[in-house]
């Protein structure tokens, strides 16, 4: 079911919630959003870097929604036979606040907020921590702009929400760039390098800590260890792949070998280096075995490839923002050829 954003606001309000949050800077800052709303005291849940969450992370959250209200799911672009095995496995409601595109079950006990969920042209909901926010008419300023920014990185100061963030704080959306860079990369470093257990505290950490979340996040050596390591991964991996390139039409086609979670930034740094409309990312991260397809440009349809994806049976999941067009195919353990040509026929199409 669908909520205005009233009704979303009204019906976490007084409610004491689990939180599951995507484990990105945008998913961390949306939970801490959440908690300082609600009436009780949340409970904190970060999904094992999956989109396929196995029946053992189902049964996890249901044991730990026992002595909850509501599931409250943020960030978190999961395919909707999933939230409707969430719903099922915890016998709570389930809300979804989220701005990728997306579909959702209609189902009883699943309700979602989505105001960019068949896109976001104007990019107007740079990240799900400003689309609580509006919601609720509750947030820290600068929690909220570190959210988009993790999103739209150095494209943050042409998005006019961001702006209006920063200078809600008295900081230049341009000027003063780097403080949110320095906030946000500290989450991402521990995003790359999988260190789930320092990502697990961190909701706690900056909902209840009583320390400024930025702060906070910029003196934690665990993180500024783990940031080091991943912008050494990025600066091996951007070489690789540049030095891979090969075209399929409009297509620029870059393969890489990952030893960590960076292909978001190792695709958002090869388009930025690319004279290709369109480039497409193969990543293959070498512990796991698994392969994620990143696809960006500014003359990337993403409505379009989604919908010719979706007729071949591939789910991809995408934004479609000013600045920030980008789809996402997790292949998985299984041969990635099927998926690349796929995408590559629907990009070039007329």
């Amino acid at each position: 079911m669908s909520l205005s954003r009233n009704a979303l606001a009204s019906l976490i309000a007084s409610s004491e919630p689990l939180i599951v949050a995507h484990w990105d800077a945008d998913g961390i800052a949306s939970a801490v959003t959440a908690a300082g709303f609600v009436s009780g005291r949340a409970d904190f849940v970060i999904p094992p870097f999956t989109y396929r969450p196995s029946r053992d992370f189902l049964e996890l959250i249901a044991r730990r929604a026992e002595a909850k209200d509501l599931v409250l799911v943020l960030d978190y672009n999961v395919a909707p036979e999933v939230l409707v095995s969430m719903a099922a496995s915890a016998r709570k409601p389930v809300v979804v606040v989220d701005h990728h595109i997306a579909s959702y079950p209609r189902v009883p006990n699943v309700y979602h907020y989505n105001p960019a969920a068949e896109g976001d042209p104007e990019g107007l909901w740079p990240s799900a921590a400003h689309v609580l926010a509006d919601a609720l008419g509750f947030y820290d300023p600068l929690l909220i702009a570190m959210s988009i920014y993790s999103d739209l990185r150095d494209g943050a100061p042409h998005n006019r929400v961001f702006r209006y963030y920063m200078e809600q704080v008295g900081l230049d959306p341009e000027a003063d760039l780097g403080l949110l860079a320095q906030c946000s990369d500290q989450v991402w470093g521990a995003e790359a390098v999988g260190d789930l257990s320092v990502l697990e505290g961190l909701p706690y950490e900056l909902a209840y800590g009583g320390v400024d979340p930025c702060q906070a996040l910029m003196s934690d050596p665990r993180l500024t260890n783990d940031r080091l390591r991943a912008e050494g991964e990025v600066d091996r991996a951007v070489r690789e792949a540049m030095a891979s390139r090969r075209a399929e039409g409009r297509v620029g086609v870059y393969v890489v070998s990952l030893r960590a979670r960076v292909a978001g930034e190792v695709a958002r740094r090869v388009r930025r280096s690319s004279r290709d409309p369109v480039i497409v990312l193969v990543a293959r991260e070498e512990n796991t075995g698994s392969t994620k397809i990143y696809v960006r440009g500014d003359e990337l349809n993403v409505a379009k490839v989604m919908k010719a994806l979706e007729g071949q049976g591939i789910r991809a999941s995408g934004k479609d923002q000013a600045g920030n067009r980008v789809l996402v195919v997790d292949v998985g353990q299984g041969p990635h050829e099927r998926v690349l040509q796929a995408l590559t026929s629907a990009i070039n199409a007329p």
